[in-house]
């Protein structure tokens, strides 16, 4: 195997961890490391005796040693290189889906082309390029442990586990593909087409933030995003994703009116959470990602018997723990977490989370999802103690309806 060693170096100083933060259990967290060089397994066993006191680290010499591992005792992390002889990487990860589906699965691997991107991405939930600092590792790992505290159930973790592919909206991969036959196609065109598709959203999202692109910030938006990617990583993405999307309506047992309605609802609020944050670049594109796919978990219930199905109100915290492993940033993942209960987050001033709240309020109304049902009333004296002024909450009910046209209008295109 050709890749580096592990650089076992600080993280620069001021260089910040993201993500979600919960409280840690005090049961150990069993994590297994996967690699085919022993030198690279040894490295990490000795750097890593501080956290033992946390951790129950296991360590396997190749993916053969690391199933039987799996056949002996559940882990909740695995950590794996890609490029190993006999049993690789990606084979490794599918045999954890199937053993293990409620692992966090994570690679870290000194391979950083296009196809091991590709390969990598439906299968794992986290990637990381090699040399990689061990304190960037230590901080990926507690934060992979501590997003299991969102989610309350072993039967949702596990649901979240298989959650490799999502629906993707029929046409997208068309569209995809006409829209960069077109001589005057540019990316901003092929972002449009990306984001009115939650499912495809989120995963370019996901492969954008990943370790791969090495970006110095995290990204979400999904123009800048389309620009590091290019066009024809998009379209892969998309062409992956159609081709297993028949199977998953299917299994949720929507029909392709409700898919169209959730897809109708998800953007409008993606709209109005960037027009609200108009004047704000930064703010709009977190207001726009975050209602874009503040629902996602809707997704991974629906794939439950009825009488398996837990309440609606799951669905938040399914919704961040699942993009808090493809590294979306914490920006987007608070209020994923939080916009049905905007005041469970501490603060004195209106934040993006309250937006998408507001949003997502104005869109059950106008157009609600298959997933949504009647919610409390707003809570307006709470937005205007925040600075939103009567006028603007009215004026911005106002304009909701011209966005629903205008919603209607980009998924008929």
């Amino acid at each position: 195997m050709s890749d580096e060693n592990v650089v076992l170096r600080p993280l620069v100083p001021g260089e910040a961890e993201s993500g979600v933060h919960a409280t840690e259990s005090a049961a150990k967290r069993r994590i297994l490391f996967v690699d085919d060089e022993p030198s690279i397994l040894e490295g990490l066993r000795s750097a890593l005796r501080p956290q033992r006191r946390e951790w129950d680290t296991a360590f396997a010499l190749g993916g053969a040693a690391a199933i039987e591992e799996l056949e002996r005792r559940t882990f909740d992390v695995i950590v794996t290189d890609m490029r190993m002889p006999v049993v690789d990487g990606a084979e490794l990860l599918r045999r954890v889906k199937q053993l293990q589906p409620r692992a966090v699965r994570i690679v870290l691997s000194g391979q950083t082309d296009a196809e091991t991107a590709m390969k990598t991405v439906f299968m794992a939930h986290q990637f990381l390029a090699k040399p990689c600092e061990l304190e960037k590792l230590r901080a990926l790992v507690k934060r992979a442990c501590n997003l299991n505290e969102l989610v309350a159930g072993d039967e949702l973790r596990a649901l979240a586990g298989d959650a490799a592919l999502l629906p993707a909206a029929p046409r997208t991969y068309s569209n995809l593909t006409q829209a960069l036959a077109e001589p005057a196609s540019n990316l901003a065109t092929v972002a449009n087409i990306v984001e009115r598709d939650p499912a495809l959203c989120a995963k370019v999202l996901q492969v954008v933030n990943s370790a791969f692109f090495g970006l110095p910030r995290s990204v979400s938006s999904i123009a800048q995003a389309a620009n590091f990617l290019g066009t024809l990583t998009l379209r892969n993405l998309a062409l992956a994703m159609e081709s297993v999307s028949l199977a998953k309506r299917m299994s949720l047992g929507l029909s392709d009116k409700q898919l169209v309605e959730f897809q109708i609802n998800s953007l409008l609020v993606a709209l109005l959470g960037r027009h609200w944050f108009a004047g704000d670049r930064r703010r709009a594109d977190e207001a726009f990602v975050a209602g874009m796919l503040r629902d996602m978990g809707h997704l991974l219930l629906a794939k439950r018997r009825p009488e398996e199905k837990c309440g609606s109100h799951n669905h938040a915290a399914l919704s961040a723990y699942l993009l808090g492993l493809w590294g979306i940033p914490h920006a987007v993942l608070e209020p994923v977490a939080f916009h049905e209960n905007p005041e469970a987050v501490e603060h004195d001033t209106l934040e993006v989370v309250d937006v998408v709240h507001l949003a997502d309020r104005i869109a059950a109304e106008l157009a609600p999802s298959p997933f949504q049902t009647s919610a409390p009333p707003l809570d307006v004296d709470r937005l205007e103690q925040l600075g939103a002024s009567a006028s603007r909450l009215d004026a911005f009910r106002q304009d909701a309806t011209a966005f629903l046209t205008h919603a209607r209008e980009l998924l008929r295109s």
